[in-house]
């Protein structure tokens, strides 16, 4: 928004005002919001100055450069104030209650409200409010406004903001005179997106020779008479070509930041759509990994088990292993005849019966022959228990039957009294 004048004393406002800058006001030239505008001297209307900025407006997405004009006299008084923004955006019915707040504001209804002849994906609106006269320019003026050609002294509005293009495709153009008052205009796509222009103009200020007389309201078919048709004006042909220019070169700004803009958004999303693929690809290893990694334990599972069953069965073989020896060896041990039992060898007998002398006198023979005739008794017990004790140690197992314990300790009294005998009488016989 442009920065308001300070009012000079003793100027008189007009309640017709672009943003803070009312018709009448008188500029401070040493103030810095004029420092502001670019000025130079007027090229239609001596005496006067004419002065210009341009600024950006809104958000990144949403931006407009908008321009400010205005008129103003040797002393300050302004005449002309002029706001044009590109790109502008509509909401549905926003450009109707636009209209209707102006007309609150001002505390009148329009003057004129004109829209835009039907163009398909475009629509536009104008209105004005006051003493201001919209004159439609006529074939030949249009013609001649399309060539370039020298138009009459004044200020022109269309519904685009860009009289080329409504030159070339019909639109309406109008010349404005009149008196003071305000204008507004507006085109607008099926997306909201347009122009607006806004202006305050007394053209009783600096071309009272041309003002037209006031019309009834809503009348704008008015023709003008031969001597009051402009004639060209190479400046104002300049002007609007320039103004065509910085509004090409807007429109080419927007589209480019657009373009920008569309192409960060497919940027930022093939970087998403990268980011979900990577994520899946980590989640699927990350699947694949405990897959393999709960094979590999089922799979050490199996062999632990294999393992504890294994050396079960081992354990068990040495356990019985073991039992069967144990069992063994106690079923293949010697068996000894009683406590303290000495057992008889055949080969000591024979050898004490061999190596008795031989003699020859009568009592030893006689000793000798009761020797031979008791020891054969002895002897042969002897024997037959050794050969017993033989088998039972060659076999393991006795083929005998088990005797009772008293036929056994009887036998073995015996054996032993035999043994004593043959002990006495060889003893004797040595």
């Amino acid at each position: 928004m442009t920065t308001t004048f300070a009012q000079s004393p003793g100027s008189q406002i007009s309640i017709y005002a672009v943003e803070g800058l009312a018709l009448g006001a008188r500029i401070p030239f040493d103030s810095s919001a004029y420092r502001e505008y670019k000025c130079s001297p007027s090229d239609q209307f001596d005496g006067f100055t004419w002065c210009q900025q341009t600024r950006q407006q809104g958000e990144r997405r949403r931006s407009s450069d908008v321009t400010y004009s205005l008129l103003h006299s040797r002393d300050g008084s302004i005449v002309y104030i002029n706001r044009y923004q590109t790109p502008a955006f509509f909401g549905r019915n926003e450009a109707e209650h636009d209209i209707q707040s102006y007309s609150q504001k001002l505390g009148e209804s329009p003057r004129t409200k004109i829209r835009m002849p039907h163009r398909p994906g475009l629509d536009g609106i104008l209105a004005s409010w006051g003493n201001t006269v919209l004159e439609p320019l006529d074939t030949e003026n249009r013609k001649a406004f399309a060539e370039g050609r020298r138009l009459g002294k004044g200020y022109y509005i269309d519904f685009i903001g860009n009289f080329d293009r409504s030159t070339k495709e019909g639109f309406p153009l109008y010349r404005i005179s009149g008196g003071a008052g305000f204008i507004w205009a507006a085109s607008f796509d099926q997306k909201g997106r347009g122009t607006l222009r806004l202006l305050a103009v007394d053209t009783s200020a600096f071309y009272p020779e041309l003002i037209a007389k006031s019309l009834p309201a809503g009348s704008v078919e008015v023709n003008p008479t031969a001597a009051e048709r402009p004639s060209a004006d190479a400046n104002i042909v300049r002007q609007r070509a320039e103004k065509a220019g910085e509004q090409a070169t807007a429109d080419s700004e927007v589209a480019r930041e657009e373009f920008e803009t569309a192409k960060r958004d497919v940027q930022l999303a093939k970087t998403e759509i990268e980011s979900l693929n990577a994520e899946r690809a980590r989640l699927k290893a990350a699947v694949e990994r405990l897959e393999s990694d709960k094979i590999a334990a089922e799979n050490k599972a199996e062999v632990m088990k294999s393992v504890a069953y294994g050396t079960f069965v081992i354990a068990l073989i040495a356990i019985v292993s073991s039992l069967f020896f144990v069992i063994r060896k106690k079923s293949t041990g010697p068996k000894w005849i009683g406590p303290g039992t000495i057992p008889i060898q055949t080969t000591g007998h024979s050898s004490v019966a061999d190596t008795q002398p031989k003699s020859n006198g009568g009592q030893s023979h006689s000793e000798a022959s009761d020797t031979r005739s008791s020891s054969p008794e002895p002897t042969q017990a002897s024997i037959s228990k050794a050969d017993i004790v033989g088998s039972q140690s060659e076999s393991g197992v006795s083929d005998t039957k088990p005797t009772s314990s008293s036929d056994t300790v009887d036998g073995d009294a015996m054996l032993t009294e035999k043994m004593h005998s043959a002990k006495r009488q060889t003893e004797s016989a040595g």
